[in-house]
């Protein structure tokens, strides 16, 4: 029984990171603020930033976003996928995203790992951590 739940946690932790893409590529800080568990960090190489409520969640991406506008971004898409279930309300992704310009050409790579919480809301991501491959 265990190995049937943690096969449907990771199948709920992949399609979440699919949707995450869709919701990524609307470039709407306020859609994909609601992906994220309150509070979450981002872990990066300067240190961890946590973002408290949601507003701050859609303040980091809205300057993300701009930056990538900037750089022509259209959309995102799910590269290489590796889940890891850590327990029935906790699961870790190491997740290739690539990102793409309006005119259909790669924009660029970019590996992250991500911590995910079960709420009542369902899956949320807690920690956001870019690195490299």
């Amino acid at each position: 029984m265990r190995t049937v739940i943690m096969t449907e946690t990771a199948d709920e932790i992949e399609q979440f990171v699919h949707e995450y893409a869709e919701k990524f590529s609307t470039a709407d800080p306020e859609v994909i603020a609601t992906h994220f568990h309150e509070p979450a960090t981002l872990l990066t190489g300067d240190g961890a930033i946590v973002l408290e409520r949601r507003a701050d969640v859609e303040i980091l991406f809205t300057e993300i976003l701009d930056g990538l506008r900037e750089r022509d971004y259209d959309f995102s898409e799910v590269g290489d996928l590796d889940v890891e279930v850590l327990g029935p309300d906790r699961a870790r992704a190491t997740v290739e995203w690539i990102r793409y310009t309006t005119t259909g050409e790669e924009l660029e790579h970019l590996v992250a790992t991500h911590l995910f919480r079960r709420t009542e809301d369902g899956w949320k991501m807690a920690v956001l951590a870019p690195h490299e491959d």
